[in-house]
């Protein structure tokens, strides 16, 4: 056999070539790699505090695109457009901290976006705020309601005679965030003096403006306090505002340390301060109780053969008028020493009376006297409703009555009345026109946190031409409830009177209120006006 080269070459050429091609194909084929897809989020942490709020994202992804978790109802998604969206947080009125993890998903691949929302700070004494200790040496707890650290400290030298146990020093910082309620215990010295003392135990934490004060009064020796003495209740914190509280038609058996003058004061000022805004602010005032010793017990008759020997000569008028020397009222207040010069006094004068009445003298240099008995009515006639009604809304707040006794419109003269303590900043409660966007509350009307705005008419005694912000309040018929205007009016004062800058989103955005079940009935079936406020131009 004869052996061909030719075709042997022909051959391994050929066999080359196949050999080629294959590797041609084979590197093609590698090269062709599965097609990337692009997905990101432009976040992967939404953090909001307590008030909620408003959080824009946006997804980058070249396929479609869907969230395939559930959100939870404190969470809303409102979708911009293909890539961008909001997701709204409400506000977080649960006691702790929540989280959810959001999904985002294409065929291809998933993404999550981790939303974490805090809690409200909160840091309070749990129950009482004002606790009474004898003259021996004693021993309390008190519990703390914190979801934040805070640090214990002590006015009125009441590092003395109060002390932490087992070991913790005044002024220590105490680390705590977890929820619930801590703890703490403090040891009493003996009271060797015959004078009642008191101490402030205070919990703060300055960074987010929180604060709550226990106040310790320890008996001393069994005496009488005198006519004229005085007693600080409570200490500011944040300003020098002044609620100074006296009693009147208490004899001198009712002048004992712990007696009944001094409880009925100390009733007085929790009673003021039971009450939203003055629940809120209650640290910007400083509070005194001045004692007065009355010849004769109890409260006489303005126009009838009764009289009574009282201090301040309090008397019941017409229906539920009260009259009082207001003189000797203001000379009393003063003797409190070291009160700002010019700056104007709310005094309470609590009388020894259980008759459901109550008036209030107002000046305008901002001065007032609220004269209030101790109603043994039911709430919210009671005493504490006296408080709310004739102290907190007239002595302080400078605010109209709203409830309506005259089916009629108000008088031209009425009216020029009230705008003329209008320019003065007072009675600023109610307005004369329904048009909810020049009405003097109209910034709050269509929030969603004030639902319950609007214009309503009458007030100041007439059911016409005169109108309040919401069905009910406490100047209505003493229910413990202020309406949103009134709770601005009352809080722009007391931030007017401390000197600190004070707009109405700050307003608003510290606002804390809840809706009584009451609200929504207009008047109570057995209330009875309280005596008019007596306005009065002072000189």
């Amino acid at each position: 056999m004869t052996f061909d080269s030719s075709f042997f070459i022909l051959y391994i050429m050929r066999r080359n070539v196949v050999l080629l091609l294959y590797i041609v194909l084979f590197i093609a084929c590698a090269d062709k790699e599965e097609p990337i897809m692009s997905f990101k989020l432009s976040d992967v942490t939404l953090k909001y505090d307590w008030n909620g709020g408003i959080r824009d994202i946006s997804v980058e992804a070249d396929n479609i695109w869907y969230i395939s978790s559930s959100v939870p109802s404190w969470l809303s998604i409102d979708f911009k457009s293909d890539t961008n969206l909001s997701i709204i947080a409400g506000c977080n009125d649960t006691k702790k901290t929540r989280s959810c993890d959001i999904i985002f998903s294409t065929a291809w691949k998933a993404d999550t976006l981790y939303v974490v929302q805090t809690a409200k700070e909160r840091l309070a004494f749990v129950g009482e705020k004002l606790l009474f200790m004898n003259a021996e040496e004693n021993s309390f707890s008190v519990e703390i309601d914190k979801n934040i650290g805070f640090e214990v400290v002590y006015l009125n030298n009441a590092d003395m005679w109060l002390s932490q146990t087992p070991d913790f020093q005044v002024g220590n910082s105490i680390s705590i965030n977890d929820l619930g309620t801590t703890k703490l215990s403090f040891r009493v010295g003996e009271n060797p003096s015959l004078n009642q003392r008191f101490g402030d135990i205070i919990i703060c934490n300055d960074y987010y403006g929180l604060a709550d004060t226990l106040c310790i009064c320890q008996a001393g020796k069994s005496e009488k306090y005198k006519d004229g003495e005085i007693e600080q209740l409570q200490q500011a914190i944040y300003s020098d505002l002044n609620l100074v509280i006296m009693c009147d038609g208490f004899a001198s058996k009712d002048l004992n340390y712990n007696g009944k003058y001094y409880q009925a004061a100390c009733a007085a000022a929790d009673y003021f301060f039971s009450i939203e805004p003055y629940k809120s602010y209650r640290n910007y005032f400083n509070v005194y109780a001045v004692f007065a010793e009355s010849r004769e017990e109890g409260v006489g008759e303005k126009d009838s053969w009764k009289k009574t020997n009282n201090k301040f000569g309090t008397a019941f008028g017409t229906g539920t008028e009260i009259v009082c020397n207001d003189d000797l009222v203001f000379e009393y207040a003063r003797k409190v020493k070291g009160l700002p010069a010019g700056k104007p006094l709310t005094v309470i004068v609590v009388l020894n009376s259980a008759k459901y009445a109550g008036t209030t003298y107002l000046y305008s240099d901002g001065n007032s006297i609220a004269l209030c008995p101790m109603s043994d009515k039911p709430s919210p006639n009671d005493f504490e409703g006296l408080i709310h009604h004739e102290a907190g809304g007239h002595g302080f707040g400078f605010l109209c009555d709203e409830y309506v006794y005259y089916q009629k419109a108000m008088p031209e003269s009425r009216k020029q009345d009230l705008k003329k303590w209008q320019k003065l900043g007072y009675q600023m409660n109610l307005d004369f026109t329904d048009d909810t966007s020049a009405v003097l509350w109209k910034d709050f009307i269509g929030m969603e946190k004030y639902s319950k705005v609007g214009a309503y008419e009458g007030g100041y005694e007439y059911q016409y031409g005169v109108w309040r912000s919401e069905e009910n309040s406490c100047m209505n018929n003493n229910i413990p409830y202020f309406n949103v205007q009134s709770r601005w009016s009352i809080v722009s004062r007391i931030m007017k009177l401390s000197g600190k800058e004070f707009g109405i989103s700050d307003f608003i955005r510290n606002d804390n209120f809840v809706y009584p079940e009451e609200v929504d009935t207009r008047s109570a079936k057995e209330f009875i006006p309280l005596g008019n406020p007596v306005w009065i131009m002072a000189d």
